[in-house]
C-alpha cells in the first residue's frame, strides 16, 4: 500500500521545500527523470476497476505499475494498492505484475485487450530521503509537463511518500511542512489532470 501526501506548488514552494528538507537531519537526495505513459483501452477496462496503468523509464531504468485507489484515507492523505516490475514494454510488465500482488483476472483481460496510450507525464524528480527515528519517507519535487490530445499544461507539485517505520511521525512531517509552506492539498493524481487537458 503506497500512502502519501500530495501538495500544489510553484518554482519558489519547490526551493523552499528542498531547504527544510536540507535542514533535516537524514536526508539523502537524487535527480531522476520520469517519462510516463499511462495505458487503458477504448473502452476504459482499466478505470472501470478504479486501476492505473502506467510505464515509466526512470533515468535508465523502465517501470511498469499499476496502482488501485483507496479512498478511505485520512483527509489530505492518498492510498494506493501499488503493484511494480522492472518492464520494457507494458505487456512484458502485465505479464509479470501478478507475481508482485496485482489483480490476476484485470492484468490477464489488459493483456488480452488492445491497449493504447492515453496521455504522457514528463518530469523532473529531486527525490529526498528522509529519517527521522525508525521513520523513512520519501519527499519528492516534481516539474514538468502533462500531455493529452495534443494538450499539454505544466506540472508542479510536492509528494510525500511513507517508506517504512512509524506513521504518525510520517503524518506529523507531513503537518510541519505543510504548515511551514501553507501547502494546498492536490487532490488529483497526474492521470487525472492529464485526462482533463
Amino acid at each position: 500500500m503506497e500512502k502519501e501526501y500530495k501538495w500544489r506548488a510553484d518554482e519558489w514552494v519547490l526551493g523552499q521545500a528542498l531547504l527544510w528538507a536540507s535542514s533535516r537531519i537524514g536526508s539523502q537526495s537524487r535527480t531522476i527523470h520520469m517519462k510516463s505513459q499511462y495505458f487503458d483501452t477504448a473502452d476504459g477496462l482499466l478505470r472501470r476497476n478504479d486501476a492505473a496503468l502506467r510505464l515509466r523509464r526512470e533515468n535508465d531504468r523502465s517501470v511498469c505499475c499499476m496502482k488501485r485507489r483507496n479512498s478511505n484515507t485520512p483527509a489530505g492523505m492518498r492510498a494506493h494498492e501499488e503493484y511494480e516490475c522492472d518492464a520494457q514494454t507494458v505487456e512484458e510488465g502485465l505479464a509479470a505484475l501478478p507475481g508482485k500482488g496485482a489483480p490476476r483476472a484485470l492484468c490477464e483481460q489488459a493483456l488480452a485487450a488492445r491497449l493504447e496510450t492515453i496521455c504522457t507525464v514528463d518530469f523532473r524528480r529531486c527525490a529526498i530521503l528522509l529519517q527521522q527515528e525508525d521513520t523513512v519517507c520519501e519527499l519528492a519535487l516534481d516539474e514538468g509537463m502533462l500531455h493529452h490530445n495534443g494538450r499539454s499544461a505544466p506540472l508542479c507539485e510536492i509528494e510525500l511518500e511513507w517508506i517504512a517505520g512509524s506513521e504518525a511521525v510520517f503524518h506529523a512531517l507531513a503537518a510541519d511542512l505543510a504548515d511551514y509552506l501553507s501547502l494546498t492539498p492536490e487532490p488529483e493524481s497526474k492521470l487525472a489532470r492529464a485526462m482533463k487537458l
